[in-house]
């Protein structure tokens, strides 16, 4: 579980406008104190990251279907740099439920795998039971990898 006395640091990394939009807007009604930092693409993101080594996330939402470089190679990227080896990637957002996709993510150390859901009512059910759940004594197998806002 999350923090809610503490600033919790979450990153985003999404391409598209709207969905960045509507996730903010969702993260603003939960009960944490969160600092938001968002990345458009998974280039900008494994930058971001390389260059603020002591500024390390608490959670990060990543999205897979994105430009330059996407959310599969990101998470390649940023699972063999040794300080970011324990973040946890606790949900890979995106609207594909492509089960080759989520045996990827698995394989490459991504904690959790959610879908973008198309209700708003659903996206902020959704972040809630994410941040109410204990990451670091979380066991993260196939059973407990897919995330669902129900």
């Amino acid at each position: 579980m999350l923090d809610k006395f503490g600033v919790t640091k979450v990153v985003l990394v999404e391409d598209d406008a709207d969905d960045r939009e509507f996730f903010k807007e969702a993260i603003e009604e939960i009960p944490y104190k969160i600092d938001l930092r968002i990345f458009m693409n998974g280039q900008e993101f494994v930058e971001g990251m390389m260059a603020e080594k002591s500024n390390v996330p608490d959670l990060v939402f990543l999205d897979l279907n994105m430009p330059v470089k996407n959310g599969v190679q990101a998470l390649k990227e940023l699972r063999e740099v040794p300080e970011f080896k324990n973040i946890p990637i606790v949900a890979i957002y995106s609207t594909s439920i492509s089960e080759k996709d989520q045996a990827d993510t698995f394989l490459l150390g991504a904690d959790a795998f959610i879908s973008k859901p198309n209700d708003y009512k659903d996206l902020r059910k959704l972040i809630q039971k994410i941040f109410e759940i204990d990451w670091k004594n979380r066991n993260t197998d196939k059973k407990n990898f897919i995330i669902s806002p129900l």
